[in-house]
């Protein structure tokens, strides 16, 4: 009895950690500035398993509907302080803008306001069609 028991605890808490497993087995390599995510690790993420990671589109509306990359969310930057509550603690965040100057704010944001949250930024140029297409050019 003690054994069963045992071993459906022991199942329950592995169920509960998949996720977190799954996000920390994702090869994340640093690009250049602290908490920037390497372009050719985002390009790469995002070419093979773009769901691994939470794309967030710091730009205001307007320029967002314009145009985006697929899957991202809007949340601009001055907006995030409030708005943490939605963004999950079971997947990186990956904050975007056209400079990466934004998207850097919004990684400052959530580094000094905590929460758990495992954030990047992209630190780049990046263009952005409205098709769902875009182009990223280091700085």
């Amino acid at each position: 009895m003690i054994r069963r028991i045992l071993n459906i605890v022991l199942s329950a808490i592995a169920l509960m950690s998949a996720p977190l497993a799954a996000a920390a087995d994702i090869a994340i390599e640093p690009g250049k500035e602290k908490g920037s995510i390497g372009i050719a690790s985002f390009e790469r993420i995002m070419k093979n398993n773009p769901a691994q990671i939470l794309v967030v589109d710091v730009r205001d509306e307007r320029e967002y509907k314009k145009g985006s990359m697929p899957g991202a969310i809007n949340i601009p930057v001055g907006q995030i302080e409030k708005r943490m509550n939605e963004l999950p603690k079971d997947k990186p965040i990956v904050f975007v803008c056209s400079t990466g100057a934004r998207a850097g704010e919004a990684y400052d944001t959530v580094t000094l306001l905590g929460g758990g949250l495992k954030a990047y930024y992209v630190d780049a140029d990046i263009s952005f069609s409205g098709d769902g297409k875009y182009s990223i050019k280091a700085r």
